[in-house]
């Protein structure tokens, strides 16, 4: 057998000391953002599969594509092990010449009957547990019943009633639970650190979710419901200056035509003379392109935004250039400006969050605008939400910087007093005052 040292943060070495030990079924690691948890497994599972032959499943509730798997975050610690040219890092498996074998699949796509082409395997990996349904997790734990087979599960504590939570705290004399947070992890790196200050001085119940791995409360949600200015429509000011954002979705998938497909959200915001942001105009959809670019159009005609903001991605390439065709074709124009998705969701939240907690976000008395605001405040970061609305409005926040206030409203003026009136002799005296002595000669 080849022994390979591999770093783990001290909180998770039982870890590796277990996970081919015979005492612990489970093993569950759990904590905030920047742990370590990930990282730790990764590198415990690959010295294992390079030590002995070990078949390894890395599961999770929903994997609608290979990159949404751990199988890329494998493929590196094995580069950074040094082991590539032992190991065979496949399209969609990894492979190795002692038996070893990486698999990745997602639990809600499987039955009771499919799954069980994975009853053979050592070790089922599950990422993101706080979101694997009981239903889910009730299938599983039974398929695996090779001796000595292990259930490692690791998540950010999210509700106190999810499956693994309540694992994590059964007491059952099989259950390994490591803790960790990013104060525990000696690798913690400046660029998350940077992301960890800046939540925690907006909003500190959700710092204490996301960083602290404490379980989400409504409390702890980013936005709080109190931040946004409610008004109605027929009172927004008359003077503003409008820009456009969005989240694209791809439209229906007519391979899954039961599937509920994800919505495209077109917002309108306009900007005050204070800075403020004015939401007064939405569209959503859950459409094709063909339909959603029609009602682009529509809202750029309507009110003509000084810049459009979209998010830089494989759907935007696929629609970029039918989206110029159809702005020449029609004769409606907008300055369009990509933005680089960059950090996770919640960090992306964070700027239109700022402005939200500083008062100066208006939502309208609408159908749209109440589910606007109810899809902010229900956000809390984590994939697999509705969201999309959100989305708008973070992208719209990292645009801030192109966006100018408008000018304030020109003064209004008094109306002339009437002739032969005391006002109207009073003004005269005050013209005559006025005036610039002359001295004549």
């Amino acid at each position: 057998m080849s022994i390979l040292r591999v770093a783990v943060p001290p909180k998770l070495r039982p870890l590796a000391e277990e996970i081919r030990g015979t005492r612990y079924r489970h093993i569950i690691l759990r904590g905030g953002r920047g742990s370590g948890k990930s990282w730790a497994i990764a590198n415990v599972l690959v010295a294992n599969a390079y030590a002995e032959p070990l078949r390894i499943i890395g599961l999770r509730e929903t994997q609608k594509s290979i990159k949404e798997s751990s199988h890329r975050l494998l493929g590196d610690r094995i580069e950074a092990l040094g082991l590539g040219s032992f190991f065979d890092v496949q399209d969609k498996l990894i492979k190795a010449p002692n038996g070893s074998e990486f698999a990745f699949a997602g639990l809600r796509e499987h039955t009771s009957d499919s799954i069980k082409s994975y009853e053979g395997f050592d070790i089922a990996w599950v990422e993101e547990a706080h979101a694997v349904k009981s239903k889910s997790a009730n299938v599983l734990i039974p398929t695996l019943r090779k001796p000595g087979s292990k259930l490692i599960w690791s998540y950010n504590p999210d509700q106190e009633d999810d499956f693994v939570h309540q694992l994590a705290n059964s007491g059952r004399d099989d259950v390994l639970v490591l803790t960790a947070n990013w104060d525990d992890n000696p690798q913690f790196p400046p660029e998350l650190e940077i992301e960890r200050q800046a939540l925690l001085k907006i909003n500190e119940d959700l710092y204490d979710h996301v960083w602290g791995g404490k379980c989400r409360s409504v409390a702890g949600l980013l936005f709080k419901r109190n931040w946004f200015k409610r008004f109605d429509l027929k009172d927004a000011p008359k003077n503003l200056n409008y820009y456009l954002s969005s989240d694209y979705a791809a439209g229906p998938d007519p391979d899954k035509p039961d599937s509920d497909p994800d919505w495209t959200e077109l917002g309108l915001f306009g900007m005050d003379s204070n800075g403020d942001l004015w939401a007064t105009d939405w569209w959503s959809g859950q459409e094709n392109p063909a339909v959603w670019i029609a009602a682009w159009l529509a809202l750029i005609k309507r009110h003509k935004p000084l810049a459009y903001f979209e998010e830089k991605g494989v759907i935007l390439r696929t629609v970029d250039a039918v989206m110029d065709e159809a702005m020449r074709k029609h004769s409606t124009f907008v300055y369009r400006h990509p933005i680089l998705s960059a950090g996770d969701k919640s960090s992306r939240a964070l700027g239109f969050a700022a402005r939200a907690a500083a008062g100066t976000v208006w939502i309208p008395n609408t159908d749209w605008g109440d589910r606007l605001v109810n899809q902010l405040c229900a956000f809390n970061g984590q994939d697999g939400r509705t969201d999309d609305m959100v989305d708008v409005c973070s992208i719209l926040a990292r645009g801030l910087d192109m966006m100018r206030a408008a000018p304030p409203p020109p003064a209004e003026k008094k109306a002339a007093p009437k002739f032969g009136s005391v006002e109207w002799l009073m003004s005269s005296d005050e013209k005559e005052t006025a005036k610039p002595a002359s001295y004549y000669r």
